[in-house]
């Protein structure tokens, strides 16, 4: 593996839900002085008996994620609930802003977000073996697994904790990025676990990854810190159908 130039890492462009915009309607109650009786006493009018009225807050429906342009929004499955975006800061950058998006009831809104790393030289939309580029489209997430035990995740998990020569994900580097891997489908067998060496295609590359970050950019795969691996792979259900959105922020754009 190849190491980047992290440089200072950006804010995530959306926090935590912050694309829900709260429309506030506030209700006021309106009272009246009471008639002026011969005992002297003030009484307060049915006004100003009446509960004052309830503030009430309607939360923006999101029916597309913003920023992901309608070229894009169309390749999108319909029927897909879960969608990671992968957002990077430039055609030939290796960081990115990696963001988890829930459909509930035709709105989507934000889980979470945070900063990532991807291929050393950036984006290519059919990147090559050996090109330290990450491929940039919509893909389906068909299929995780890793080194260590399932993590509670209800996707298909493959659990190989053998050595790579030797079909699982264990392997010689010095800090183990591959405890747990989610497969990106892109010249891939959807079926297939991750480890997987078997391609439809040997003009492009493949074996493209979301795993724990190592000591910098990847080969291609989309690296993230352990934790966030493990909330994905819990937050993700096949009913749901997840997808990934991925490459340079102006492509996703379009």
């Amino acid at each position: 593996m190849r190491a980047g130039t992290h440089g200072s890492p950006r804010r995530p462009r959306y926090g935590h839900n912050v694309a829900m915009k709260p429309l506030l309607t506030f209700g006021l109650a309106l009272g009246v002085s009471g008639a002026l009786l011969g005992t002297g006493q003030s009484v307060a009018s049915a006004d100003e008996l009446a509960p004052a009225a309830e503030t009430t807050t309607s939360v923006e429906c999101l029916t597309t994620i913003p920023d992901i342009g309608p070229s894009t929004w169309a390749q999108l499955k319909r029927k897909s609930s879960q969608a990671i975006i992968v957002r990077g800061y430039g055609k030939r950058s290796d960081q990115n802003t990696t963001e988890l998006w829930q459909r509930t009831g035709g709105c989507w809104s934000q889980v979470d977000s945070w900063w990532g790393l991807n291929g050393f030289k950036g984006w290519h939309r059919t990147p090559w073996t050996g090109s330290l580029r990450s491929p940039a489209g919509v893909f389906s997430l068909t299929s995780t697994g890793g080194r260590k035990p399932n993590p509670a995740t209800s996707m298909p998990y493959h659990h190989g904790p053998k050595y790579w020569e030797k079909g699982g994900y264990k392997i010689h580097y010095p800090k183990q990025i591959y405890n747990y891997v989610i497969a990106i489908n892109y010249n891939r067998y959807n079926k297939k676990v991750p480890r997987s060496t078997k391609q439809p295609s040997s003009s492009t590359g493949s074996g493209y990854w979301f795993h724990q970050r190592g000591l910098g950019s990847t080969r291609g795969c989309v690296s993230m810190k352990k934790k966030q691996l493990v909330k994905t792979l819990q937050w993700m259900k096949p009913e749901q159908k997840p997808q990934v959105i991925m490459g340079p922020e102006k492509w996703l754009a379009r």
